[in-house]
């Protein structure tokens, strides 16, 4: 661990960019320590008091998008409590706030990472009804209260056949 985490971030700025050795330990190595460590630590600290629980509102961890930037995706703690055997630690689709799941997804295609469990959407839609508070995204585009009218004057932008 020293070598990748001290020894090289050291080295490698004042070899190839002809940085300080002063700076490229204070900025390249400890900086990026500390920083590193504080957002670590800020996924069990702020996403288990500030955030919205649209999952089980009886649970400490929330989600919280701001420790999700900085944490490259995991800050979406109430999902990740809840169903913590979904490799994804997150309900998004896109997967463009989960940085880790992009990872796992990628060492999948090349077969390093194989039998990913995910949860199904009825059983989200199940859990959020059942013990969310109120803030989940479950009723939109395509629920049983969305008039054909609303459907037809919206615009979609590179729609899929419905």
């Amino acid at each position: 661990m020293p070598l990748a985490c001290f020894v090289l971030p050291t080295i490698i700025p004042v070899y190839f960019w002809g940085e300080t050795w002063k700076n490229s330990f204070f900025v390249a190595t400890m900086f990026r320590y500390t920083f590193i460590l504080n957002v670590t630590w800020l996924v069990n600290s702020a996403a288990h008091k500030w955030g919205h629980k649209p999952y089980d509102r009886n649970i400490k961890p929330s989600e919280n998008l701001s420790v999700s930037l900085f944490a490259l995706g995991e800050g979406f703690h109430n999902y990740h409590h809840t169903f913590p055997w979904d490799y994804k630690t997150a309900e998004l689709g896109n997967n463009r706030l989960n940085f880790t799941t992009n990872f796992i997804n990628f060492f999948a295609k090349i077969g390093w990472a194989y039998d990913l469990k995910t949860v199904s959407e009825e059983i989200i839609q199940n859990r959020v009804k059942r013990t969310g508070d109120g803030t989940h995204h479950l009723w939109g585009w395509g629920d049983k209260d969305h008039a054909p009218e609303e459907k037809k004057a919206a615009i979609r932008i590179n729609p899929k056949d419905d």
